[in-house]
């Protein structure tokens, strides 16, 4: 796990706390050092709101698409303005300092704890993804009117196919899937973000 910090007393206190309790942690005075170490930082990272040069909040504004890392903002101002901003983009908590030892040492398995859940959900999708791709052309056209809730006749129609053609290419789509009801499909087809066609 990571410490961005530039209080160096603090930022060896954060790093001596956790790494007594089994975790390994590297410390970083500002966010221009910890990227030239890792420019791609995974795992929990514990970051100061007020550092110098760039802020934990523009810090926070590069990192919080990434599945693969959560923040743990510390400060030692009561700026709630800056604290909601803050967990609204996604930070997993906010403490300000003197903060309990207990406080942020909770605080870090709660982080790591989401972070094993996201990785789970990432794999899930990408498996689910990856079964969507398998489809053919022709298969994808039907799942998503299949999904929508259209009987068989409706997607033949919509689709130009026979009725007992789109019948043998949705018991195919539901195989290759991994599911064995529409509304199963729905919902996989929904996690990866894909426009369903709603049935009449």
């Amino acid at each position: 796990m990571l410490v961005v910090d530039d209080d160096d007393l603090m930022r060896d206190e954060i790093v001596g706390l956790l790494g007594e309790v089994g975790y390994a942690v590297l410390g970083f005075a500002g966010a221009d050092q910890l990227f030239a170490a890792m420019p791609e930082p995974t795992g929990v990272l514990i970051l100061d709101l007020r550092l110098k040069g760039p802020s934990g909040l523009l810090l926070q504004q590069k990192l919080q698409h990434r599945a693969d890392i959560q923040l743990i903002f510390i400060s030692g101002h009561a700026d709630v303005e800056d604290a909601v901003a803050a967990m609204k983009a996604g930070a997993f908590e906010f403490l300000v300092k003197p903060f309990r030892p207990q406080a942020l040492i909770d605080a870090v398995g709660g982080a790591f704890e989401r972070l094993g859940r996201a990785s789970v959900e990432r794999r899930e999708i990408d498996a689910v993804q990856a079964a969507f791709d398998s489809l053919t052309d022709t298969e994808r056209e039907i799942a998503i009117l299949v999904a929508g809730g259209l009987r068989n006749k409706q997607v033949a129609y919509i689709s130009g196919k026979a009725e007992n053609t789109v019948k043998v290419h949705r018991a195919r789509v539901l195989q290759k899937m991994g599911v064995t009801s529409v509304i199963e499909l729905s919902r996989q087809l929904q996690r990866l973000g894909i426009a369903i066609e709603a049935g009449a």
